[in-house]
């Protein structure tokens, strides 16, 4: 790959993996790569463009357990492994919605 600014190319260099920044196929691919990521979890997802949301409604301890082990599975196994896109930590949030007088905790 090569980048041309102002008429001048750049070095010839091998990418290994990825899709260039700013490439026409770009957005395709990254469809392609993402596209079954719903067929590896259990809970309830939405994506849209670069996003994913990941939830369930936890009822028992199981379900927190199978919530946690999509997220893994997910982060962990499909995209770092086997897609080889990486996740950004700061951009990953928590919510926890409860009914009042219910006690939870969690870390994160």
């Amino acid at each position: 790959m090569n980048v041309v600014l102002r008429g001048t190319f750049s070095h010839i260099l091998e990418v290994l993996s990825g899709v260039p920044q700013g490439s026409v196929l770009g957005p395709l691919l990254f469809l392609l790569f993402v596209n079954e990521l719903p067929s590896w979890i259990m809970s309830d997802m939405k994506m849209f463009a670069d996003d994913t949301k990941v939830w369930c409604k936890i009822k028992s301890g199981t379900d927190g357990i199978t919530l946690q082990e999509d997220l893994d599975r997910l982060v962990v196994k499909h995209l770092a492994t086997e897609v080889l896109i990486p996740t950004n930590a700061k951009l990953c949030t928590l919510a926890i919605l409860v009914r009042l007088n219910t006690i939870w905790e969690s870390v994160l």
